[in-house]
């Protein structure tokens, strides 16, 4: 294996890591089937493909590369800052919370996988990504469309909004997809020279993509109409009409700034969305606020969001009338500042920030109007725009993070030998194939290794939990909760199943041990509160952690 063929295995990993998380599901194996199935699959691959990109010295040793991997540095040392100091149970902080599996490790392959895009990015890889893009979008629309007819594969009963979930569980999720499709395919057919019948599928696609947001929720379309302003943006200004680029610019600028001021009740549209789902989005936000504010340098811990909620939200929420629940701030970004304090946040909008600037230089740098890489761009803007609104979702986000390493690695490894000033290019002979060839396996081999072992005790306890639950024995069942790594939900599940079926001594035995893992959990405290048969001294101390940690809350006494 030369360096060529560890490029082209780095490409197709970061392909495949995108393409296949988004899909996967393995609902015959675990009561969630997309989430932890994804986390999994995405901690395997993405260490796969951080192992090829390590053992690339060469790219590391450049001066034109070190300030995003800086920024990435950071990140990733913050990250692990956070988990350290974090005194939650491990398994919560490191795995995330049942239902979003978005902590410490989820990140962490996150950043391996934008770093490897980053290494690997190529005008080849760019075209062949789109592809993978537009086929995994064709796929989901399909079946999106096939699961509104009521036909599926398998019962799911954890969907949440309507049964057009696609691969995410939830059709908000979906439809960000669709929205993300949709921008992609229709930027293809406004703007390539493909061939005619080429085009023709792609606007069915496109249709299609429309079509399944109107079935899931209303996220797609702003997903949709943003991607492409931006595909509109690039070649206004490519095709030499400045005046009317910038004029699109502006608009959409300000278009996008009267949304999010009229979530925040500032602003012409802040009356209709008050009326719309977006309204609940305003009490998260400033919970995710207050809580970047009290813990400015660590934040309240990877997946900490909804433990600390409670406490955070202010009284005037009681007030108002909002007392939603809530374990997201339904902003990738406001997630990531509040699990991780400020540096972390900064760290993430500087990962943005380079990607813009590296839109910009590579728009000076073409002479002509490049659809695949405005395409790259279309499918980035959409997903960031969904990011400011929405939750993090793995099956989304590997297209974000993916899609980001991709566009700066493209404007980095494209640029010219002579803005690269002091590096020179090895004279031949000088490279040692057999060398790199050698530490790409050795890297690939460690990673992989890394990956497995870390992916597989999650997926394995579901697995034990899911066959337990299948028994229908409470002797197999109430062991099961106990699975390691711990996981709180099934901790709750257990709790809930026994006291269903007249188990309450042994619901109370589970609730016990498990508040003694998850003090700050709601959800454990107040099922101990409900059984009948819990002692009033049970009662009054769950009562008593109840109001410690929804302290404003009126109605807990």
């Amino acid at each position: 294996m030369d360096s060529r063929a560890s490029d082209r295995y780095l490409g197709m990993f970061v392909l495949l890591a995108s393409a296949a998380v988004c899909l996967f599901v393995a609902p015959f194996s675990s009561i969630d089937p997309a989430n932890l199935p994804k986390l999994c699959l995405l901690v395997v691959l993405s260490f796969i493909a951080a192992g090829f990109a390590f053992s690339k010295i060469e790219f590391f040793k450049l001066k034109r590369n070190r300030v995003i991997l800086s920024i990435i540095g950071i990140f990733i040392l913050q990250l692990t800052l956070v988990l350290l100091v974090d005194e939650r149970d491990f398994a919560l902080k490191f795995y995330g919370t049942s239902g979003r599996n978005t902590g410490f490790i989820a990140y962490l392959s996150l950043s391996f996988l934008l770093l490897a895009s980053l290494v690997s990015s190529s005008k080849l890889l760019l075209k062949r990504y789109v592809i993978a893009l537009v086929s995994s979008g064709t796929a989901l629309a399909l079946y999106g469309i096939a699961q509104s007819r009521g036909y599926d594969f398998f019962e799911f009963d954890l969907a949440i909004g309507t049964k057009t979930f696609g691969s995410f569980g939830n059709s908000n999720f979906q439809s960000a997809y669709m929205g993300i499709t949709a921008a992609a395919a229709l930027t293809l057919v406004v703007y390539s020279r493909t061939k005619i019948y080429f085009k023709a599928g792609l606007f069915f696609l496109t249709c299609l993509a429309i079509y399944n947001v109107s079935l899931s929720s209303e996220q797609g379309y702003f997903n949709f109409v943003v991607g492409i302003a931006a595909a509109t943006i690039i070649f206004l200004f490519k095709s030499r009409k400045p005046i009317l680029g910038w004029i699109a610019l502006a608009g959409s600028s300000v278009s996008v700034l009267f949304l999010l001021l009229g979530i925040l009740k500032i602003g012409p549209l802040a009356e209709y969305i008050f009326k719309s789902s977006l309204f609940a989005r305003w009490f998260y936000w400033r919970a995710a606020g207050k809580m970047m504010v009290d813990h400015p340098l660590i934040g309240v811990g990877m997946d900490g969001y909804g433990d600390a909620y409670l406490r955070s939200r202010p009284a005037s929420f009681y007030s108002s009338g909002f007392s939603t629940f809530s374990d997201t701030a339904h902003s990738i970004p406001l997630d990531i500042g509040s699990n991780g304090g400020f540096p972390l946040f900064i760290a993430y909008m500087a990962i943005i920030v380079f990607v813009l600037i590296s839109i910009i230089r590579i728009m000076k740098r073409k002479t002509e109007f490049d659809v695949v890489f405005t395409t790259i761009v279309a499918a980035w803007v959409a997903y960031q725009a969904q990011s400011l609104i929405s939750i993090n979702q793995l099956g989304l986000g590997v297209w974000g993070w993916s899609l980001s390493g991709l566009i700066i690695g493209y404007e980095l490894n494209t640029r010219p030998d002579v803005i690269e000033g002091n590096a020179k290019p090895a004279p031949k002979g000088k490279v040692s194939v057999q060398k790199i060839s050698a530490l790409a396996v050795i890297t690939t081999f460690i990673a992989t290794s890394a990956g497995i072992a870390v992916a597989l005790p999650p997926y394995l306890a579901a697995n034990k939990f899911y066959a337990a639950l299948k028994s229908g024995d409470a002797e197999v069942i109430q062991p099961a909760a106990y699975l390691k790594p711990y996981d709180r939900a099934r901790f709750a599940y257990v709790a809930q199943l026994l006291q269903e079926n007249k188990l309450e001594s042994r619901a109370i035995a589970v609730l016990r041990d498990a508040t003694e893992i998850y003090p700050d959990s709601m959800e454990l405290w107040r099922r101990w509160s409900t059984i009948p048969s819990a002692s009033p001294a049970d009662v009054a101390r769950a009562l008593a952690e109840m109001k410690r940690i929804d302290p404003n809350n009126p109605d807990i006494k």
